[in-house]
Order: C-alpha cells, then sequence, then structure tokens
C-alpha cells in the first residue's frame, strides 16, 4: 500500500483522487503501520487538507503539518496505534 520510504518518512501518494480517496487509503495503510510511524500524504484535492485535519482528530495521530507545494497538498502526521 505504502509508495515508498524517504528519510524515515512513509510516502503516501494519493495524486489524482478526490475526497474520500485519499482518506480511505491512509486508512487501509493503517493496518501495516508502527507506532510512531511518520506518513507524508502528497494529494491533488484542495479537500485533503480538511479531511486529514478530522481524520487524525478522530483517530488520535498527530497532525505534524499541511501545506501546498504547487499544484501538490503535502500532510505530514504522526501514526499511534491505539490499545
Amino acid at each position: 500500500m505504502k509508495d515508498s520510504v524517504e528519510n524515515d518518512e512513509i510516502i503516501l501518494d494519493t495524486s489524482g483522487t478526490e475526497c474520500p480517496i485519499p482518506v480511505l487509503k491512509a486508512r487501509k495503510l493503517a493496518q501495516e503501520l508502527k507506532n510512531g510511524d511518520i506518513i507524508k500524504v502528497v494529494a491533488t484535492d484542495p479537500l485533503a487538507k480538511a479531511d486529514f485535519e478530522h481524520y487524525c482528530s478522530q483517530s488520535g495521530f498527530d497532525l505534524l503539518e499541511s501545506y501546498n507545494e504547487g499544484e501538490k497538498v503535502i500532510i505530514r502526521y504522526k501514526f499511534k496505534k491505539i490499545s
């Protein structure tokens, strides 16, 4: 599911998809993650920022940052396993 690993971050490229697909891909990826993993989501849907703010808040993950990089939206968050 993960696209690659770069600088100890798991890259999830959801470019070309629209809400709710980026978050659904992140939820599927969560099944493979371990506590403390950093995920960098690359999206093209401008709504991804708000979607991931909500997703991280509801899931108890730490949203580290979200910003635009040209046409891309970059979202970084830290995965926390809920016991």
